[in-house]
C-alpha cells in the first residue's frame, strides 16, 4: 500500500505557514479575507446567468428566424412553384434571405458590445465560430440554386447563365463579390489553414466581413423578391441592418479611440518573469474608470516599432489597481517574442475592453478550483486575488510537462504563504491510466478529496480544457459549475 503523501498534501506540507495542526489534508492557515469580496459579488452578479441568457439570445435568433420563414411562404404562393426550375429559384430565395440574416447575426456577434462581452465573453466568439460554416453552405446552396434553376428554365449551360446574370444585373455581381470575399474568409477560418496563416494574417482576412456585409445587404434589397414587394420588410430589413452597423461602428471604432483619448495609456515598466515570459505594467490616467476585472482581456495595440499596426487580445494577470493594469506575455510566436525585443518603458499603449465574463463574479460556491496550463494562468492568477479565500477554499492546479514549464511560481508561492490559496503544481504528460495521467479523475479525487463541492475555473489551450472537462466530469463535477477560458483564435 503506497503510503506517500498526496500531491496537494505534499505541496501544502512544503509551504510556511502561520500555524497548522494534524489529521487534516488542508492544514489550518490564518486567513486575509478581502471584506468587500461578498459584496463586489454580489452586487455585480446579473439577474440572469451565462447560461440564462445565453439561453434567452438563441431563442430570439431562432424567433428572426421564423420570421424570415414565414416572410418566404406568404410572399411565395403554391401557384408559383409548378416545376423543378421554379422549385429551385424559390429554394434559392430561401436560402438567400436565411443566409442574409445569418451574416447579419455573424457580424453582431463580433459588434463587441460590452454589456454582452462582459456578461457572456468567449461564448459570442464560439457560437460565431460555429456559425460560420452554416452561413458558407447557405450562401453556396443560394448559388447553386439560382445556376441550376435558372438553367434549366432558359435551358442554357451553367457558364451561359452566369455570364448573363453578371451583364445584366449589376447587383449580381456585387453580390458575386461578396460571396467570394466570404468564401475566402470561411476557407481561412478551418482550422489548419487558420494556423498556418497565424493570427495576423487570419484577422486581417477577417476584416472583409465587413465591405461583405455591405455588398451583400445592397443585393438583398435590389433584387430579393421579398424586399421588392413588401415595403414593410423591406424597411424592417434595412433598419436592422443599419443598426448593426452603427453598432459595429461605435463598438469597435468610436468607443477604444474615445478610451485611448481619456484614458492615455503608457507602458510603466517591464518585468522579466522567466527568460520567454515577461510582465508589461502599463498606467494611465482614471484607470479605474475602466470597471476591469481580473480575469478579463484587452485587445492591444503598442506603439512600438514593428508592432503598432497590430492588436492583440491579453489577458490582465493582475486584479487591476486605481492607476495600473498588468499583462503577462509568453513568446510563443513571432509576434510575442517580437513584444520581449522591442517594449520599452513610456511607450504608448492603444486597449480596446475590458472583454470577457470569465471573473470572480461567477462564483457561486465558497470552495474554489482554478486550473491554468500554459498562459492560461494569468487570468486564473488575476482571478485568484479577487476571491477573498483562504487557502482552505481556494486551490490553484498549475497544469505542466516539468517543473521549468511553469510560470508565476514566485507569486503564486507568496500568495500561498499569505493564506490566499493552495499551490498545486500538477506535472507530467497525459495518460490512459491514474499512474500515467496526473489529471486522471482518480488522482484527482484522492489530491482534492472535496472535488465535487467545489466550482472550478479553468483556462488553457483547447486540448488541455476539454481534457480537464473529460476527467473532472467523470470525477463528478457537475458541469453547471465549470467555467471556461480557451486560449485560441
Amino acid at each position: 500500500m503506497d503510503t506517500s503523501p498526496s500531491p496537494l498534501e505534499a505541496v501544502a506540507g512544503s509551504a510556511p505557514r502561520a500555524t497548522e495542526t494534524t489529521g487534516d489534508i488542508y492544514p489550518f492557515v490564518r486567513t486575509f479575507p478581502n471584506p468587500h469580496a461578498k459584496a463586489l459579488r454580489e452586487s455585480g452578479r446579473p439577474f440572469l446567468s451565462r447560461l440564462a441568457l445565453s439561453t434567452l439570445l438563441i431563442l430570439l435568433g431562432l424567433g428572426g428566424g421564423v420570421e424570415i420563414l414565414t416572410l418566404w411562404w406568404v410572399q411565395t404562393p403554391a401557384a408559383r412553384v409548378q416545376n423543378l426550375s421554379e422549385e429551385l429559384i424559390m429554394g434559392a430565395q430561401l436560402t438567400g434571405l436565411l443566409g442574409g440574416y445569418l451574416l447579419l447575426i455573424e457580424v453582431a456577434l463580433m459588434a463587441r458590445l460590452p454589456w454582452l462581452e462582459r456578461r457572456i465573453g468567449s461564448w459570442l466568439a464560439s457560437l460565431h465560430r460555429y456559425l460560420g460554416g452554416y452561413l458558407m453552405m447557405l450562401l453556396t446552396m443560394h448559388v447553386t440554386f439560382v445556376l441550376i434553376g435558372y438553367s434549366l428554365s432558359l435551358g442554357a449551360p451553367v457558364p451561359t447563365v452566369l455570364i448573363g446574370i453578371l451583364r445584366t444585373y449589376p447587383d449580381v455581381l456585387i453580390a458575386t463579390i461578396s460571396y467570394l470575399l466570404l468564401l475566402g474568409l470561411g476557407l481561412s477560418s478551418i482550422r489548419k489553414i487558420r494556423r498556418r496563416l497565424g493570427y495576423e494574417r487570419w484577422h486581417a482576412i477577417h476584416l472583409v466581413a465587413y465591405p461583405a456585409g455591405v455588398l451583400a445587404f445592397s443585393h438583398e434589397i435590389a433584387m430579393g423578391a421579398q424586399f421588392t414587394r413588401n415595403m414593410i420588410a423591406r424597411d424592417t430589413w434595412t433598419v436592422i441592418n443599419v443598426a448593426v452597423a452603427v453598432a459595429v461602428v461605435y463598438h469597435r471604432f468610436y468607443l477604444p479611440l474615445k478610451r485611448h483619448m481619456r484614458h492615455r495609456l503608457r507602458i510603466s515598466h517591464i518585468v522579466a518573469e522567466a527568460p520567454d515570459t515577461i510582465s508589461v505594467y502599463i498606467t494611465g490616467v482614471d484607470i479605474d474608470r475602466l470597471n476591469a476585472q481580473g480575469g478579463q482581456y484587452f485587445r492591444w495595440r503598442f506603439i512600438a516599432p514593428g508592432c503598432w499596426y497590430q492588436t492583440h487580445p491579453f489577458s490582465l494577470s493582475a486584479h487591476p489597481t486605481d492607476n495600473t493594469l498588468r499583462l503577462t506575455v509568453k513568446g510563443v510566436g513571432a509576434y510575442t517574442r517580437r513584444l520581449k525585443r522591442r517594449l520599452r518603458p513610456g511607450q504608448r499603449v492603444l486597449a480596446d475592453g475590458p472583454y470577457g465574463a470569465f471573473t470572480a463574479y461567477l462564483r457561486r460556491r465558497k470552495k474554489v478550483l482554478l486550473v491554468g496550463g500554459g498562459v492560461g494562468v494569468t487570468p486564473l492568477r488575476a482571478i485568484a486575488e479577487s476571491l477573498g479565500g483562504n487557502e482552505r477554499d481556494v486551490i490553484f492546479a498549475q497544469r505542466a510537462s516539468t517543473e521549468k514549464d511553469l510560470l508565476m511560481v514566485d507569486e503564486l508561492m507568496r500568495m500561498q504563504r499569505q493564506g490566499k490559496l493552495t499551490f498545486l503544481p500538477v506535472l507530467g504528460k497525459r495518460g490512459k491510466t491514474a499512474r500515467d495521467d496526473p489529471m486522471h479523475p482518480l488522482r484527482l479525487r484522492e489530491s482534492i478529496p472535496d472535488l465535487r463541492e467545489r466550482e472550478v475555473f479553468i483556462c488553457g489551450s483547447p486540448g488541455m480544457v476539454a481534457a480537464t472537462i473529460r476527467n473532472l466530469r467523470r470525477a463528478g463535477v457537475k458541469r453547471t459549475y465549470i467555467h471556461t477560458e480557451l486560449f485560441d483564435f
